[in-house]
């Protein structure tokens, strides 16, 4: 009997890897069911084992690796840590400290004829029983004076009071100033001693007074780094750039974006954007890419990113007038994770016990052993440094294997959000000025997205009040929106320039109106220009001129790149740009265009079609439950909706939109103002003529 994934998501939300408790009325939901894709586990012995998880693993899996659980023989749930999951590539720095007690200190102070005072401090200090991780000693000195510069000798003392010479003539300092510098860790060879002498030479007219620790440092990378190559969506060329639309699956967050061209000999700039479902639509890394053709070819292909959101990232590499690089392919570089966890008593090439993974329907475990491992770019010391290091013994920490992956048989292979998929009430389609037909595909999860054009945007109330989906029974159906799911650059035409009192004027004109727009992009043939401009337009009523903007229009020498302006998310009938020339020619503009912000709607809907209704300015926002689940809904993969082109409803009704609650409301208003008007009338006209004098 299938069970619906609510009730799953409900308990593993309440005790993440816990076992499901029965709930009254209901069966107990089992954890094994929620994956669709499984792999058999064998270790090398009984103890801790490592897993290291291929690219197959990762490209399944949620970015966390929430929707992956291993299981032994007797199927149950076995807590593991993740190392090296998707994040910072740093490693980890184990870090042995010692405190080391003073033996013994002097101080003296040499006259000297040319030069201040000398003074001489002498600290003998013990050394710990135990050998350095690394074979070495750092020798940290910890002054409490602010600024100084002190040379620095070190002797090694044996049992038997022989000397070893270990720091001739060193130096420790700290600088302050424009150019400030800090040398306080002396590196000292290997020595096996009971005693350190550490002598500091100072010319200051005050005692340097140092404390001392030993410190030594063990730098643990965690995990290797893989290449997972990515799909091209799309890829275009125009105004010298090449658009590359790039998918990403949910479990690859890159850490470098890998370039590789069949164009021998190049340099060019690249910046990457978090796009698609998800994404915030800003820049995640942006640098420069060259090669060099030689006999060996020199180069610089990779391009470091932040941790993406969305389901794409697009890539803009800027040309200028050279051509398109040659056969584009992309690879995220990523860091490999592996699992470590306790296979028990097992013997070496035994069968443990299951992987499985992937679906997008489990919650996060929380497993105690997360806690041996240290966060990235840590230092951690004592015995948690002992204890992680251990995690990186190959004598203690054995390799496990992954078999084939194959079908999960006891996956649920109903929709995850079957509990979501049911109509709401019914909707008047005479509301609505505008409508999309909709054709929703078969989904295996019953989640469906569209994403909201310019044109829609237009007909929309700027808080996207007045959308609906509705079936052919004018049935509406849930939603949730992602108000800030992508980015596109729309072309503007470019009027002018009309010039006046040395200023040049240019009406932009918006494909749609009104629009809301974050960014103009100007495009000119001019070399170099650093010019005062204003933007200036009319807001959505098409009443108030405003001023949206004013700074420099500039582009330093020899740069090729189109100059782009943040604009303040003001929603436009009009915009015009006004630039000051003084007594320099009009810039002419060769293109414009606007970067727009635009929704993606993600519907619940089984598969058939529909209506997206818009244009209905005096709705309310619609109120769904599917928002209180909104993290659940959008953890699973959507599927893309066709939609039919924008046209006016022709069941469109002014009668109807009149009978509607803001109509009635305004109607009511209007007719007792007008009422009162009467009255107030009636009563002044009766005055009038009481007051008027009877004539002679």
């Amino acid at each position: 009997m299938k069970r619906t994934w609510v009730a799953a998501v409900l308990v593993l939300a309440a005790a993440p890897g816990a076992r499901p408790a029965r709930a009254e009325g209901t069966q107990p939901v089992e954890l094994r069911r929620l994956f669709p894709q499984e792999a058999q586990v064998t270790v090398a012995g009984g103890g801790l084992s490592r897993l290291v998880l291929p690219p197959a693993i990762l490209t399944a899996c949620r970015p966390d690796l929430s929707d992956l659980r291993l299981f032994d023989a007797q199927e149950k749930e076995v807590p593991f840590l993740v190392d090296a999951g998707a994040g910072k590539p740093d490693g980890v720095e184990i870090t042995q400290r010692f405190e080391p007690r003073v033996l013994d200190a002097a101080r003296a102070e040499i006259r000297r004829q040319n030069g201040p005072p000398l003074r001489r401090e002498t600290l003998e200090i013990g050394l710990p029983a135990a050998s350095p991780q690394t074979g070495s000693w750092v020798l940290v000195v910890e002054p409490r004076q602010g600024e100084f510069v002190a040379r620095v000798n070190v002797e090694g003392i044996g049992a038997s009071g022989e000397k070893t010479g270990l720091v001739a003539d060193g130096s420790v300092f700290r600088l302050s100033g424009a150019r400030s510098a800090e040398k306080l860790r002396l590196p000292l060879p290997p020595f096996r001693g009971a005693r350190l002498r550490v002598v500091f030479e100072t010319e200051h007219p005050f005692w340097l007074e140092p404390g001392l620790r030993l410190e030594s440092a063990r730098a643990i990378e965690r995990g290797g780094q893989i290449d997972v190559p990515l799909e091209v969506l799309s890829s275009r060329g125009a105004e010298g750039r090449t658009v590359v639309d790039l998918a990403r699956a949910r479990g690859v967050v890159p850490d470098l974006l890998r370039i590789e061209t069949a164009t021998r000999t190049f340099d060019r700039r690249v910046q990457v954007r978090d796009d698609g479902p998800g994404g915030s639509g800003a820049v995640l890394g942006s640098g420069t890419i060259f090669r060099v053709e030689a006999l060996v070819p020199v180069g610089e292909q990779e391009v470091a990113l932040r941790a993406a959101r969305g389901d794409r990232l697009r890539v803009e590499i800027d040309d200028g007038d050279s051509p398109s690089l040659d056969h584009l392919a992309f690879a995220a570089v990523i860091r490999q994770p592996s699992l470590i966890f306790s296979a028990g008593a097992g013997r070496a090439n035994e069968s443990f016990g299951t992987l499985r993974f992937g679906g997008g329907r489990a919650h996060a475990p929380r497993y105690d052993l997360a806690g041996l491992l240290p966060p990235p770019a840590a230092t951690v010391t004592g015995k948690r440094a002992e204890a992680a290091a251990l995690l990186y013994e190959p004598a203690a920490v054995h390799a496990a294997r992954l078999g084939d992956t194959r079908p999960n048989p006891a996956y649920d292979g109903a929709p995850a959000l079957a509990f979501a998929m049911r109509p709401g009430a019914a909707v008047d389609r005479r509301l609505f000025s505008h409508l999309r037909s909709l054709t929703v595909p078969a989904t295996a999860e019953g989640l469906s997205r569209l994403r909201i054009g310019p044109a829609d945007l237009a007909v929309l109330s700027d808080d996207l009040s007045d959308l609906r989906v509705a079936d052919d029974d004018s049935r509406q159906w849930p939603y949730l929106i992602e108000r800030e799911a992508a980015t596109d650059l729309v072309p503007l035409e470019v009027d002018g320039p009309k010039s006046r009192d040395r200023t040049s004027r240019y009406t932009l004109r918006l494909p749609v109106s009104p629009m809301r727009i974050d960014r103009l992009i100007l495009d000119t043939g001019a070399g170099f220009f650093d010019r005062g401009f204003s933007l200036e337009g009319k807001t959505a009523d098409k009443k108030e001129e405003t001023d949206l903007l004013r700074g420099r229009l500039t582009r330093p020498v020899d740069d090729p790149r189109p100059v782009s302006v943040a604009v303040p998310p003001v929603r436009l009938a009009s915009i015009d740009l006004v630039v000051e020339d003084g007594d320099d020619a009009p810039l002419e503009f060769r293109s414009a265009q606007a970067r727009v912000v635009l929704p993606e709607v993600y519907l619940t809907a089984p598969e058939g079609r529909y209506a997206l209704l818009l244009g209905a300015p005096d709705e309310d926002p619609p109120r769904y439950e599917l928002e209180r689940v909104r993290e659940v809904v959008l953890a699973v993969k959507a599927a893309p909706i066709a939609a039919g082109p924008l046209e006016a409803n022709r069941d469109y009704s002014l009668h109807a939109r009149l009978k509607g609650q803001g109509y009635r409301q305004t109607a009511l208003l209007w007719t007792a103002l007008s009422a009162a008007v009467v009255v107030l009338v009636i009563m002044t006209l009766r005055l009038a003529r009481r007051e008027t004098p009877p004539a002679a």
